[in-house]
Order: C-alpha cells, then sequence, then structure tokens
C-alpha cells in the first residue's frame, strides 16, 4: 500500500494531485509538454509493480489493491473532468484535463489483465500526444494573445488567430475522446475490454458521462479566448498593425502539428499498433521470461 501511495503522487491520483495543477499550468510549454508523459510514469511503476512483483496470481494481496485503485481512478476522472469546466484559464484547463486522463487510465489499469491493459497501453500513448498538444496550444495562446494571458476575459484577436484555433480545438476533441482521433477508439477499447468485468457499469458511467463535461468544458474555454474577442484598443491603423502581431513562430507552430500528426497516425495505425500493445500486456502477465532472464544475466 505504502508502494501505491508514493505510484499514485507520481500520477496524481486524488486526493494525492495537490501538486500538478499550478505546477503543470505555469510551467514552460516545453516542460510542460513533457511533463504530460511523466504522469504516465508513476501508472508505469503501478502497472509493474502489481504484475511482476505483486501480481494478481498472488494470494495474499490479489484482493488489495485492486478495489483501491479503482475507487480512487473512478474519483480523478470525475474531478478532473470536473476541473475542465471549472476552469478559468487555458493553463489550468491542461492540467485537469491530464488528471482527468489519468484517471481513464487507471480505471482499466486496475482491472489487471491481458486485455484491458492492452487497451490502457494505446491510451497512455494518445493521451500523451495530445495532453503535450494541448500545453503547446495555451503557450501559443499567451504568447499571441495582446493581454499575454491564457484567461476566458475577452481580448483582441490574436496574430494566427485561425491557426491557434485549429490546433486547439483538435487537442480538445483527442483530449475528450471524441471521433475522430485515436482518443475516441482508446476509450472505446477500455469500454470494451470492461464490458464483463466486476464495476463495469460504474466505470462505463464514469467515462461517458465525463467525457460529456470534457466536452462542455473545452467548448467553454475554446469559446471564450477564440470566439468572444474584445475590439482592439482606438489608435487607428497602427493600432491594429499592432494587434496583429508577427506571424506565427514557426518552432512551436512545427512541434504542434507534428504532434497533432502523430495523434492521426495513431488514428490510421490502430490496428498494427493495439496488436503491439496486446503482445506487450500479453507478456506483462506471464514474467517467467523476463525472470528468467534478469536471474541468468546475474
Amino acid at each position: 500500500v505504502l508502494l501505491l501511495l508514493v505510484f499514485a503522487i507520481k500520477a496524481a491520483i486524488l486526493p494525492l494531485h495537490f501538486w500538478l495543477p499550478e505546477t503543470y499550468s505555469e510551467a514552460p510549454a516545453p516542460v510542460a509538454a513533457l511533463f504530460a508523459i511523466m504522469t504516465k510514469v508513476g501508472a508505469y511503476a503501478i502497472l509493474r509493480m502489481y504484475t511482476l512483483v505483486y501480481g494478481p496470481e498472488l494470494g495474499a494481496t490479489a484482493d488489495l489493491v485492486q478495489p483501491l485503485l479503482m475507487g480512487a481512478a473512478v474519483v480523478t476522472l470525475v474531478v478532473g473532468m470536473v476541473g475542465i469546466l471549472g476552469s478559468d484559464r487555458l493553463g489550468r484547463l491542461a492540467a485537469f484535463a491530464a488528471i482527468g486522463s489519468m484517471g481513464t487510465v487507471l480505471i482499466s489499469l486496475s482491472r489487471f489483465d491481458a486485455a484491458s491493459t492492452g487497451a490502457t497501453l494505446y491510451y497512455v500513448v494518445h493521451s500523451t500526444l495530445a495532453g503535450a498538444l494541448l500545453f503547446l496550444v495555451v503557450d501559443l495562446v499567451r504568447e499571441r494573445r495582446a493581454d499575454g494571458t491564457d484567461g476566458y476575459a475577452p481580448a483582441p484577436p490574436m496574430a494566427g488567430h485561425g491557426m491557434v484555433a485549429a490546433l486547439f480545438f483538435a487537442a480538445a476533441i483527442g483530449m475528450a475522446g471524441m471521433p475522430p482521433f485515436s482518443g475516441f477508439l482508446g476509450k472505446l477499447l477500455i469500454l470494451d475490454a470492461l464490458r464483463d468485468t466486476a464495476g463495469a457499469t460504474l466505470a462505463w458511467w464514469a467515462i461517458l458521462a465525463t467525457s460529456l463535461v470534457a466536452i462542455l468544458g473545452f467548448a467553454q474555454g475554446g469559446s471564450a479566448v477564440f470566439w468572444k474577442t474584445a475590439p482592439p484598443a482606438p489608435g487607428g491603423a497602427a493600432a491594429a498593425d499592432a494587434a496583429a502581431g508577427p506571424a506565427l513562430p514557426a518552432l512551436p507552430v512545427a512541434a504542434a502539428l507534428a504532434l497533432a500528426a502523430a495523434i492521426v497516425a495513431l488514428t490510421v495505425l490502430a490496428g498494427p499498433v493495439m496488436d503491439y500493445m496486446a503482445a506487450t500486456a500479453a507478456q506483462l502477465y506471464a514474467p517467467d521470461g523476463y525472470i528468467a532472464a534478469v536471474l541468468a544475466a546475474r
């Protein structure tokens, strides 16, 4: 249980998520984008520890971890997605989206069987890419807005408004799990893997209901920042030119487009990727070869 708590802090599982919202929302964009994978390290540690050391076949702990993890994961998912709806700036929205995605990951992971783990691994890859994209877009908003913030208060239209808005809504679709991107496929795989398990009803309701909440939260944030703009300050053509600003910076936009392309590739190649994830999950639950290789090396 102590090990689970340590990994739960890293994975930002409620109530041990206290460090994440402000840390992620205030970090520079490249750092926050890299942080998108850091919470997944906590989930990876849980997966390895409770398949290799305290595996499901170990009678003493077989019924200990799963109920704890499932309950905490559902609460994490609900609070994360409600946090998206309650955010007043895009940075906090992205941070709570990261928390919500971890709830989805851990609901599936808590089953500790090969089918749900394979679906979890696919969704982990997707949520990492989508989360990184969202943080990069938030930074583009901060740099392009006249007031230099990512808050929901009306501001004059930013330079490159259309491109930034398109990238934001692509990231929002991915994080909310809407079609046609891989987030939808990942959630579908998770729901299918949990269909015949105990607690499936709770998991289905939690994932589907919070997906709707996330859609509302992203729509609220996107409409406030990109559609409810304020008129530029008076000053004639010079003020208009200053509000327009220079062209979008090439490197951040290229990085965001590369992440968006990776999400599309993950969607198109879902079959081969899922085959690989299923094989990986099968190996996790048959660790004899891994143990023999390590002990032989010793």
